[in-house]
């Protein structure tokens, strides 16, 4: 079925050399999320808002849109899109995200063996109409990017088909992108109104709801319920296809990309401000709800054009961050389940290991990047040595 439609489409570099900047960017995101779930294990917890960490999902986001975006101009728009090229495109994808996540399902599911409704994670549905739920809870992330695999390919063999002739692989690429901007200020701007309109109470009333968007009735309301479903995010990963599109089409200078690292840093200790005096405070407003997150997409795509180019350290260096890059997917996938059974044991058992709590933090991490190691070596590898046969042609990037 397969090899059907695995005819090389370009003639683009099989060059697999990997970006630093990128590995770093992608590692310190990991060790932020990582920070940010293990905070009653952590002995400064007391000292710094670790939670806001969690925003580390945003350069994931941004990431994996850089490096989608790159592949897709370079071999879905070149030399022309077509649904040959879309399909290699999707099972590309699926052959290098999917084997690692459904095995990490699966091994929740062995401990949390009451879980309903499981299906809806395999089709990463968890969070597509509804909030995120308590079982494999940070799998909401996957889910956002998995339905912008899907759908961003369709935006563009739709442009293309609307633009003919006139549309050159840049036009067609730029304009799906703006598409999927413009969808997520939108849905964020109708998800506003109908919180403070009280919509959702009148919705679920009439039981045009499910029971699960009672989390967004006033006056609580839940900005992280909002920031975690895909209908509201679908636009997260379009501001690192923007990157991949100026990057493509520009060679900016040295001096330019540290001003714009310089101005993302700057962004991202305002966007942490805007957290603390608004959400953390509960004081909920139209930019909050609409505006901040892509704010913080555009804080890390700011960074992007730095990190593609940023010099190589020490070898010692190089080897830890691309070890921590490589084993990122896996780490994130398994790391909630661990956290959670050694969080409850720290708790219960609290009094007998009161001064061992840094031993417990740091060797809970590398415990999880023990296995995050082992599934990268065991589980990910295998598919992604049999993508390499199945599209030699193929440019193939480490997975954001």
């Amino acid at each position: 079925m397969v090899e059907s439609f695995t005819k090389p489409k370009t003639k683009a570099s099989k060059s697999t050399d990997r970006i630093f900047g990128l590995d770093l960017m992608r590692a310190c995101s990991i060790v932020m999320v990582f920070l940010s779930h293990s905070m009653p294990l952590n002995p400064l917890d007391a000292h710094f808002p670790f939670g806001w960490l969690g925003l580390g999902v945003e350069a994931f986001f941004v990431l994996s849109g850089y490096l989608i975006g790159r592949i897709i101009l370079r071999t879905v728009l070149e030399p022309g899109i077509s649904w040959q090229a879309v399909k290699v495109f999707w099972v590309n994808r699926w052959l290098r995200t999917l084997p690692a996540y459904l095995f990490a399902l699966g091994i929740y599911y062995c401990f949390y063996s009451d879980m309903r409704n499981i299906i809806f994670y395999v089709f990463f549905a968890q969070n597509l109409l509804t909030p995120a739920q308590g079982f494999f809870p940070h799998s909401w992330s996957l889910a956002v990017e998995e339905w912008f695999y899907l759908t961003f390919p369709l935006a563009l063999l739709a442009i293309a088909g609307i633009m003919g002739r006139k549309g050159t692989r840049f036009r067609i690429f730029l304009t799906s992108i703006v598409v999927f901007l413009v969808v997520g200020i939108i849905t964020k701007s109708i998800y506003h109104w109908m919180y403070h309109q009280d919509m959702f109470t009148q919705l679920l009333n009439k039981k045009l709801l499910m029971p699960s968007w009672k989390t967004f009735v006033p006056p609580s309301g839940d900005w992280d319920g909002m920031r975690k479903m895909v209908m509201f995010r679908i636009d997260a990963i379009a501001y690192g296809c923007l990157v991949a599109y100026v990057l493509e089409r520009w060679d900016l200078s040295h001096k330019v990309r540290v001003w714009l690292l310089a101005l993302g840093g700057m962004l991202l200790l305002l966007c942490f401000q805007i957290i603390q005096h608004t959400i953390a405070g509960g004081q909920i407003n139209y930019y909050v709800d609409v505006m901040l997150l892509p704010l913080f997409c555009v804080t890390f795509a700011l960074m992007l054009p730095y990190a593609v180019a940023c010099p190589r350290p020490g070898n010692a260096l190089v080897k830890i961050v691309t070890s921590i890059s490589q084993t990122s997917y896996s780490f994130y996938l398994m790391h909630f389940l661990v956290l959670d059974f050694v969080i409850k044991w720290y708790e219960k058992n609290l009094g007998t290991v009161a001064g061992l709590q840094w031993a417990v933090f740091l060797g809970t991490y590398f415990f999880i990047y023990l296995i995050a190691y082992l599934m990268y070596k065991f589980v990910e590898l295998p598919f992604m040595n049999y993508r390499k046969k199945l599209f030699p042609n193929s440019v193939h990037v480490s997975r954001s």
